[in-house]
């Protein structure tokens, strides 16, 4: 019996809910907010959800406390069948908690630079497999925990799951910073300062990824994670089969033959968003780096126009799907920004054109995108790219039609999301998602499936939870129904209460914050510790029950490497700066 909350607390103005875990057949009544000297400062009744999935976790019901706006430090008690439950203390704030996680999170990036004997090992980085030469490339921010590989995307190999690593990090310290400024708030003055510094050390790191053929060096590869590190880090390859990963020899191995195209970048797999961030770059000014405003913005014009005449040719599947429409929409975005040049303008127009084609739409302005014919998208870590680069085209957009097509599909798009989200049992409102299975069936599902194309490949959904935060707060930012805004508001927050707290497990997955943070353990050893302000992978499915829960907190007989759940990852943190960045006061 516990009372779930986040354990940062909440600001002022936010929808503000814990959630009661119980065992099936409790019951739970009235709840009161205590303040400091114990006086109730506010009551309500508890709301029944019942139990969730396969979870097997207890039935819940929801405490909303969202009047409560006065700052200080509270405790929930709960009248319930098994006597009264009390919550541990939190804190309400005027706007401290997003300051303090926009701090944790940015200094988590600055203490995942490469340094050291990594930086001196890649200042002249040989190639992996037979490709000559040497590059300095040195710079970047380690990938994870258990990762001091660099990497641009991975599993490129799996068509339709290209998570954005480096290049998407380095664009939002960009897209932060403007947010700042916008908000005029004169608290954020060191902060915008602490984002261009993030921001401008990553495109630096781009731009020696830049490669000769006009798009970028896709990885840093290290060795075994315990190697010593000389001579065992490479600019790495990637087969456009299947996976090698987890140093098992890939099944397509024999069959492929590496050209410099499986080194290189294609939009999905990194280009589109090293694009970007470095058109961004072009546009602020900031002192210490080593490329000039025109170097970054020449840089991003050549890699935009060789992709775009090229990208087939650096994917695994020799087509465009609707991650290179959305990492390619923001890429010329930015250039059109950075520029005013019509041509980008024009490019930009085609690709919002193109995923406005791969929308389906369902009822009641309700439509959901589809990354192939007929597979519904959803991702591990960037479900809410395509939404924010809809809204993003939809800021320069000059024709008004297409400019509301593109706001609307944004919304549509996230009213998809909502759609999914209140069907069934759902207390804490996790986004559910859909896909297709082989055999033609549509599933729906918490959890990132363990059978995919990106197979073995499966881990905690964060990042994704972070980016739909963030989508949802742009489209409340844009649109004018006053209902839908709330339930985006409310949806936007759980993300980040999940996160940060308000989950089955009572577990902060920021680490450094709250209570019971995760601990990674590799074959049976803690050597690699997380980071403060880092966030790990998250809660999963099941190990063996797509509809279950998991979070492998100590070695078992199946378990003694719980990277799926215990280490971080670069996207969950850029993400969760983000979506703080877009918060609204």
């Amino acid at each position: 019996m516990k009372i779930l909350t986040n354990h940062l607390g909440y600001e002022s103005p936010d929808y503000k809910k814990a959630v009661y875990q119980g065992a099936e057949g409790d019951s739970a009544a009235r709840f009161a907010l205590l303040d400091e000297s114990g006086a109730e400062v506010f009551s309500g009744q508890a709301q029944s959800a019942g139990t969730v999935a396969r979870w097997n976790t207890g039935s819940y019901w929801v405490l909303d406390f969202s009047p409560v706006a006065k700052p200080g430090t509270y405790v929930i008690e709960l009248e319930t069948s098994r006597g009264t439950v009390r919550s541990f203390p939190f804190e309400i704030t005027k706007h401290l908690q997003t300051m303090r996680m926009l701090n944790a999170a940015n200094y988590y990036f600055k203490a995942q630079r490469s340094s050291g004997e990594w930086l001196a090992e890649d200042r002249c980085l040989p190639f992996e497999g037979d490709r000559a030469g040497a590059k300095d490339v040195h710079g970047g921010w380690y990938d994870a925990t258990g990762d001091y590989g660099i990497h641009m995307s991975h599993l490129s190999h799996s068509t339709i799951h290209n998570p954005q690593q480096v290049g998407w990090s380095a664009y939002v310290f960009f897209q932060a910073a403007d947010l700042m400024v916008e908000s005029k708030n004169r608290e954020y003055s060191m902060m915008i300062r602490r984002m261009l510094d993030e921001g401008t050390f990553g495109a630096d790191f781009i731009m020696r990824m830049h490669a000769t053929s006009g798009t970028f060096l896709r990885s840093i590869q290290r060795g075994f994670a315990l190697d010593c590190v000389h001579g065992t880090r490479n600019i790495g390859f990637e087969y456009h089969g299947s996976s090698d990963q987890f140093s098992e020899k890939a099944s397509t191995a024999d069959e492929e033959t590496i050209r410099d195209e499986n080194y290189e970048t294609s939009f999905r797999s990194g280009g589109g968003m090293c694009i970007a961030a470095l058109a961004a770059a072009s546009r602020h000014f900031y002192p210490g780096t080593d490329f000039s405003q025109q170097e970054y913005l020449s840089a991003a014009a050549e890699a935009w126009h060789h992709l775009y005449a090229n990208n087939e040719k650096y994917t695994n599947d020799g087509q465009w799907n609707l991650i290179d429409e959305y990492c390619a929409l923001f890429a010329a975005v930015e250039l059109y920004r950075a520029t005013y040049e019509y041509e980008y303008l024009s490019r930009a127009e085609e690709m919002a054109v193109r995923i406005l084609g791969r929308m389906t739409d369902h009822r009641d302005n309700i439509a959901w995108f589809e990354v192939l014919p007929g597979q519904p998208f959803f991702s591990a870590a960037d479900e809410g790219l395509p939404i924010l680069a809809l809204l993003a085209f939809a800021q320069i957009a000059p024709n008004e039609e297409l400019k509301e097509k593109a706001r609307s599909a944004a919304e549509k798009a996230m009213r998809w999301c909502l759609n999914l989200t209140v069907q069934g049992t759902n207390p804490f409102g996790y986004p559910r998602y859909q896909y297709r299975e082989d055999d033609g069936s549509i599933v729906t599902r918490f959890f990132f499936r363990h059978e995919s194309t990106a197979k073995p490949w499966w881990q905690g959904d964060n990042a994704r939870l972070a980016s739909l935060s963030a989508a949802a707060r742009a489209v409340a930012d844009r649109t004018a129904d006053s209902g839908f805004k709330e339930q985006l508001q409310r949806f936007a927050q759980d993300q980040l209460n999940w996160i940060l707290g308000c989950n089955p497990f009572d577990a902060c997955m920021m680490e450094g914050y709250g209570r019971n943070n995760i601990q990674y353990f590799f074959n049976g050893r803690y050597d690699f510790i997380n980071c403060p302000g880092g966030i790990c992978n998250g809660i999963t499915s099941g190990l063996h029950d797509e509809e279950g829960i998991d979070f492998i907190l100590k070695p078992t007989d199946e378990v003694n490497d719980n990277w799926r759940w215990a280490e971080q990852w670069i996207p969950h943190a850029s993400w969760f700066i983000l979506a703080n960045a877009l918060k609204k006061r």
